[in-house]
């Protein structure tokens, strides 16, 4: 029961947050939302574009900042803040793709499966770094051995998703 608890905790968050964004995006001028997807994908900007470094730069920044705020166990607690907010970042930046008039075939093969699947990973590694209360079985301390291993399931997805992009859609 707890197993099956914890994921319905990530899917609540998941579909908070990226309906948080897209409403997010409705209340923001245009302007604005395209200054903080940029920051998080330029691509979704403007497919010519293309810049990688961004992307990954972005996706390495929340994996260090919440394994940072995993070390203090004051900051503990913040960590499920940091998979949401990349989750409303989702939700942004799908609702401008969205309005932009992107093909729907182009949103349904690259940007949503993949986004989808690294925003759950990234959920999954939070929630491994802290655990929810009503996960904490033992106080002994916190078992990362599956740290490395979410975060190169997540490397190896986000560059299926560069590859995806690169090949089909730019």
């Amino acid at each position: 029961m707890v197993r099956s608890l914890s994921f319905i905790h990530l899917f609540i968050v998941l579909t908070v947050g990226y309906i948080g964004g897209a409403l997010l995006f409705r209340e923001i001028p245009v302007a604005a939302s395209e200054k903080w997807i940029g920051f998080f994908d330029p691509r979704v900007i403007s497919a010519s574009e293309g810049l990688f470094l961004k992307p990954i730069l972005a996706l390495i920044l929340f994996f260090v900042i919440a394994f940072l705020l995993s070390m203090n166990s004051k900051t503990r607690h913040a960590i499920l803040l940091v998979g949401a907010i990349k989750c409303v970042l989702f939700g942004l930046s799908s609702s401008f793709l969205l309005s932009s008039g992107m093909k729907l075939w182009a949103y349904t093969i690259w940007w949503f499966p993949f986004q989808f699947l690294i925003c759950l990973l990234f959920l999954v590694y939070c929630v491994v770094l802290s655990p929810p209360y009503f996960n904490k079985i033992s106080r002994k301390g916190r078992n990362l051995q599956a740290v490395p291993v979410l975060a190169a399931i997540c490397a190896v997805a986000f560059l299926i998703e560069m590859t995806v992009f690169h090949f089909l859609i730019r």
